[in-house]
């Protein structure tokens, strides 16, 4: 009997299919698809609770009010906000106003609005920071106590005092020339550098409306994981390359046409299952907004600019530091003032006007912001020394004008920021005030940013993601129109 004579068609059809097999398989590894999307979902485990609803107005009221507290003080931070500066034009308004002289005028500003004047004499705050040593040394030698003792005693019965002499020079010294934002090289998006207070408060606004604008983004690719898709891929390029060597031998042995068929309708079942896949996961909409995310969001992801979140947000916490036990009675610092002097007093048998006056003589500015405090009393005269000025009065004093703008919504929102109602940091505690504000950006909101970065890198390093879903598609696609070709030609031959 003659040897079964075995046509070379079926075998170079199954040969391409174990071609196109290689080639998935070439590119789910070549592409590193399993480490990118597996540190992809990383990142989106990581960052899902920034995305939140919640979350989001919370970073948007926490940069506003650090907006306005940045607006408030910095025209009287140092010399160079220039609201010191504008403090004689204010006295000289009020006298041409009243007709007096200047020292009258300032009398008689003294006795209208008390905390506000001390407020200004205080200014720029960098003389406050300047005084402090001299003023520790003062205390040292009136109360006759080591530098280590007068620490102990002020933090122990002034805490509230005690952190904001701590704190304040930090502040003061470094407005604007934040520690490391330099060194680390922080720029906008747009490259300029960021190295002042004021520049860090645009910087993480802009940031922040950044992320903003990509909730829907991220809920997108987020709505069912990632780190399957290369995993499937694989498995698809491995099920057809064994498969196809597989009816290679097959075919090269000869085959019925009924297996012939039913082998190729196994292709075409293939491409039907890939193709559902896609559609019903939305996975070609899902990665194009997935790229969206990280094309909007690659900027944020570099060393320079993670290293620089972090040095900024410790900035932010130093000022908020410095401020909070200033700012309204709660605060501590402005009812632990009467004890100080009570307690300088009780020790050096000098009366407790006495002491004022030596405060005040020997460090005005120190004693004068003491006597401002708490600035909520500075904010409720507010309205009253804007009626004693003229309209025409505020054009000439554009700084203090400013601080007085934003002294409202600080002082009335420091307790209670707006926009916080039943805000919560990632672990469920309640983020209403403004020192909790920064304790949720710095323990919470940067470190998604610091833990991340790495992941972030391999995800976006190789190439596109969204370029992924077409691919699935197209494999799909061609699986079924080259099944059902197969099962045509399988179907036509001869048995």
């Amino acid at each position: 009997m003659p040897a079964r004579k075995t046509s070379r068609g079926p075998v170079l059809q199954w040969v391409v299919v174990l071609v196109v097999g290689i080639i998935v398989v070439a590119l789910v590894l070549g592409l590193n698809l399993i480490p990118r999307l597996q540190d992809g979902q990383d990142v989106l485990n990581a960052a899902k609770p920034a995305f939140t609803t919640q979350s989001l107005n919370t970073d948007a009221a926490g940069i506003t009010i650090v907006s306005h507290d940045v607006s408030l003080a910095n025209p009287i931070v140092t010399p160079a906000g220039g609201g010191a500066a504008e403090v004689p034009t204010v006295v000289k308004v009020v006298a041409t106003m009243d007709h007096i002289s200047d020292a009258k005028a300032l009398a008689a500003l003294q006795q209208q609005f008390p905390h506000t004047t001390k407020l200004l004499e205080a200014i720029p705050l960098s003389a406050v920071s300047a005084e402090l040593p001299k003023l520790e040394t003062f205390l040292e030698s009136t109360l006759k106590v080591t530098p280590a003792q007068l620490v102990t005693a002020l933090k122990t019965s002034f805490p509230a005092i005690y952190q904001t002499i701590a704190y304040l020079p930090i502040v003061t010294n470094n407005w604007y020339h934040v520690p490391r934002l330099a060194a680390d090289g922080l720029t906008d998006f747009n490259g300029a550098p960021v190295s002042t207070v004021p520049q860090l408060r645009d910087y993480f606004a802009h940031l922040i409306g950044v992320v903003k604008g990509q909730q829907s983004n991220f809920s997108s690719l987020d709505s069912t994981s990632v780190n399957w898709i290369p995993w499937v891929v694989l498995a698809i390029g491995i099920v057809v390359i064994v498969f196809s060597l597989l009816m290679i031998v097959l075919s090269r042995r000869g085959i019925t046409r009924k297996i012939a068929v039913a082998s190729a309708s196994v292709v075409v079942l293939v491409g039907v299952v890939v193709v559902a896949l896609v559609l019903a996961l939305n996975l070609i909409p899902r990665l194009n907004n997935g790229q969206k995310l990280l094309n909007a969001l690659n900027p944020a992801f570099t060393v320079a600019r993670v290293d620089g979140d972090r040095a900024g947000i410790d900035m932010v916490a130093d000022i908020v530091n410095s401020e909070n036990p200033i700012m309204t009675p709660s605060g501590g610092a402005a009812g632990e003032v009467p004890k100080l002097v009570a307690f300088v007093s009780a020790k050096t048998k000098l009366s407790k006007t006495q002491v004022l006056g030596a405060l005040q003589k020997n460090f005005p500015h120190t004693t004068a912001i003491l006597e401002a405090i708490p600035l909520t009393s500075v904010t409720a005269e507010l309205p009253a020394v804007l009626g004693a000025l003229t309209p025409a009065a505020v054009p000439h004093i554009p700084e203090l004008a400013q601080t007085v703008l934003n002294a409202q919504p600080v002082t009335s929102g420091w307790n209670n920021v707006p926009g916080t109602a039943g805000a919560t940091n990632f672990e469920g505690g309640p983020v209403n005030t403004a020192p909790e504000i920064a304790t949720y950006f710095s323990h919470d909101v940067i470190p998604v940013l610091e833990t991340q970065r790495s992941h972030w890198a391999t995800l976006t390093g190789t190439s596109k993601i969204n370029f992924i879903g077409w691919l699935v598609l197209i494999i799909g696609v061609i699986a079924i129109v080259y099944g059902l070709l197969m099962v045509f030609l399988a179907r036509t031959r001869t048995a």
